[in-house]
């Protein structure tokens, strides 16, 4: 018994460490209502499973001591073939439980649904993003200003997040204020999230998408409306560095600067191997243009301020991808892109 005790409590404590109990719980400290109500939707699902899996590890536990070889007062009843009450209740708590759930699902992906607009007195602050190649772009349209790596936005005020992606698919993710989002190239996918107070919370890319993936972290910062006022007019200015003393200042965000932004997929040692493995004429072809996009980063790409930004840039990241199903040629649209890149270095 002890020895089934000690192995039990090992487990729990194993299970503790891997869901990140004591760690960062995130997740159960939520800082808005989409990301408060996921989380007792969450919450509540355990809690109903748990009528199920404790009662099961108890009575695992209690059968195997009480029906134990060396207990002779147990009853013994080798013809025993049926209950109807045990049935009952296998089968009946079971079901009623995976109804309610079902319920608790249906209800919650319409009432958390990321395309839902959230109810406030207070007009939506819309922020466009961009997933690129490993870093976070953020373009403020009614405001005309873009940001790398940080994003700023009123507190109690909607934000209607319009994301896409400018390489492979990703996932946006701030998990104290939402749940998250895919970003893929040639869509448009949504995220409505309000934060209740002011602060600063942690973001990232949630979805494996190349070896420098891990670069792609960002601060979202909750903060008041004169702040946030201000914080504006101190970029559009070129001084975001007098609100930010780490960042970056630069004055406009266009096609030309926005196709030099993007990363090399491959690390400093993979590019040494292609180039000296390099033997027919395609192999070559491929090392040079990795030795021209160079390695990915080693750690995150510097937040940057930009004063301005091209009007409809973001549509234009989509409409690229999208241009082969208006009889544009794909080819030549992506020849012109690393030609605006060659130009920008």
């Amino acid at each position: 018994m002890r020895q089934t005790i000690l192995a039990v409590l090992s487990l729990s404590t194993l299970a503790a460490l891997l869901t990140g109990c004591g760690g960062d719980m995130v997740l159960l400290n939520s800082k808005g209502p989409v990301a408060s109500g996921q989380s007792n939707l969450m919450m509540t699902a355990i809690y109903l499973m748990l009528l199920v899996v404790i009662p099961s590890i108890i009575m695992a536990l209690w059968f195997g001591w009480k029906y134990r070889a060396s207990n002779k007062d147990a009853d013994y009843k080798p013809t025993w073939a049926h209950s109807t009450a045990i049935e009952i209740v296998v089968w009946g708590i079971p079901v009623i439980i995976i109804g309610i759930l079902a319920y608790l699902t249906w209800w919650g992906s319409h009432q958390y649904d990321p395309y839902r607009p959230l109810d406030s007195e207070k007009k939506p602050l819309t922020v466009q993003v961009i997933a690129e190649q490993f870093k976070w772009i953020f373009i403020y349209p009614e405001q005309q200003i873009a940001t790398i790596n940080e994003v700023r936005f009123p507190e109690k005020t909607p934000v209607n997040f319009q994301i896409t992606s400018n390489f492979t698919m990703n996932s946006f993710f701030i998990p104290a204020l939402s749940g998250q989002v895919y970003a893929m190239a040639g869509m448009k996918t949504q995220l409505h999230m309000l934060a209740d107070n002011v602060g600063t919370y942690r973001g990232f890319s949630s979805n494996y998408s190349g070896y420098g993936f891990t670069q792609m972290r960002f601060k979202a910062h909750s903060v008041t409306e004169a702040e946030f006022t201000n914080w504006v007019d101190a970029v559009k200015a070129g001084k975001g560095t007098s609100i930010n003393p780490e960042a970056v200042d630069k004055p406009v965000l266009d096609k030309a600067v926005f196709a030099t932004l993007k990363d090399g997929d491959r690390s400093k040692h993979q590019i040494e191997a292609m180039v000296n493995n390099a033997h027919t004429a395609k192999e070559k072809e491929a090392a040079e243009k990795a030795e021209r996009l160079g390695p990915f980063p080693t750690k995150p790409y510097p937040v940057t301020y930009y004063s301005s930004v091209e009007p409809n840039l973001f549509d234009s990241v989509i409409n690229h991808y999208m241009g082969n199903y208006h009889g544009v040629d794909h080819d030549a649209a992506h020849a012109d892109a690393e030609h605006a890149a060659s130009v920008g270095e």
